[in-house]
This record gives C-alpha cells, sequence and structure tokens, in this order.
C-alpha cells in the first residue's frame, strides 16, 4: 500500500493509494497534549483501548469539550467526516495507516513524525519509528514513566541497542549474575 503525506498549509493531507485525500486540520496545543498523554499511556497500557481509539479520532477529526468528563473528547459519531469514512471505506491497516500518521503529526513531533512513520514502513515498525521520535522529542525516560518496561522494550526494539539502564547507586549486586567485566 502506498501512503502519500503532504502539509499544505496548517492542514496535513493523507492519500492512502485508490482513495480520495483525507484532511487532518491543526488541533490547539492543549488537545494535542492530552491525546500525547493518552496515546503514551496507551504504549505502556495505562490507557484503555477506547481511550487510546478517541485520542486517534480526535487527531483525525478534532474534539469538543466533555464537561461529564472533564477533558476533551471525540465529535459524536455522524459528526466525524474522517474517522466515518475510514471506518466505512478502508481496510484495518489501510486506516492504521491514515490514523497513526494523523496522530503523529498533531503531536510535537509533526510532520517529521508522519515521515517516521512511513519512512518506518508504515504498520507496527512505522509506528514504532514515530513512537521512538516522539519519546526522544519529548525526552521522556521510559524507564521513569512508567511502571512497567513496555515503552523501553518497544524503544529498544525499534532502536536496535542494548538497554541504558542501570541499577540504582549504592544497590548490591544480585548474587546470581556474575560480575560485570572490566577493561
Amino acid at each position: 500500500m502506498t501512503l502519500k503525506a503532504e502539509q499544505y498549509g496548517r492542514d496535513l493531507h493523507l492519500t492512502v493509494e485508490g482513495a480520495d485525500t483525507f484532511v487532518i486540520r491543526p488541533l490547539p496545543g492543549r488537545v494535542g497534549v492530552q491525546i500525547t498523554d493518552t496515546y503514551l499511556e496507551g504504549a505502556v497500557s495505562k490507557a484503555t483501548a477506547v481511550e487510546v481509539e478517541e485520542a486517534l479520532m480526535i487527531a483525525v477529526d478534532g474534539a469538543m469539550w466533555d464537561d461529564v468528563e472533564g477533558r476533551w473528547g471525540p465529535h459524536p459519531e455522524g459528526e466525524r467526516p474522517n474517522y466515518d469514512r475510514i471506518s466505512a471505506e478502508l481496510r484495518l491497516g489501510e486506516a492504521e495507516s491514515v490514523l497513526l500518521p494523523a496522530f503523529f503529526w498533531q503531536t510535537v513531533v509533526g510532520i517529521a513524525g508522519v515521515n517516521a512513520y512511513i519512512e518506518g514502513g508504515e504498520g507496527v515498525a512505522g509506528g514504532i519509528k514515530a513512537l521512538w521520535a516522539l519519546v526522544a522529542r519529548l525526552g521522556i525516560s521510559p524507564s521513569k514513566t512508567s511502571h512497567s518496561s513496555a515503552l523501553e522494550d518497544l524503544i529498544r526494539l525499534q532502536a536496535g541497542s542494548p538497554s541504558t539502564s542501570s541499577r540504582p547507586t549504592g544497590s548490591k549486586p544480585d548474587p546470581k549474575q556474575p560480575p560485570a567485566p572490566t577493561r
């Protein structure tokens, strides 16, 4: 599948081979922060699949304030032109190739995140590459932001490098582990 992404003025145009272009309008910064937080929480299993899906809906169609929840939420069904088209016209893999670039474009990585997604091969590999770009841009230390190592594992897989984590200063070495080699 071929995905074409171009920024026109403040809008992102995403074209999936054989489909009409999806025009993604920019979100206000505070909404972008909220969907970024939700997506990162989803990456470490702290947000539900429904919350992540709502963040992706917001990325492609904007948000409205929800007084009950006290946060931004997606527009109601029928008022989400991009998401409704994606759901009706595209296969799941094609849908992912619109939703994820739209999400990364709405974050601080912007078009660079979209390009990382495409250059990474789209799908899971592209998503991980763009996630790495986002985490690096935010200066997040995965070991400090999650109780699990899920995000660190994702980043390590993408980066292809060993973990840089070390035991805290003053801790005793594990007697079951051989001592580290010295140079």
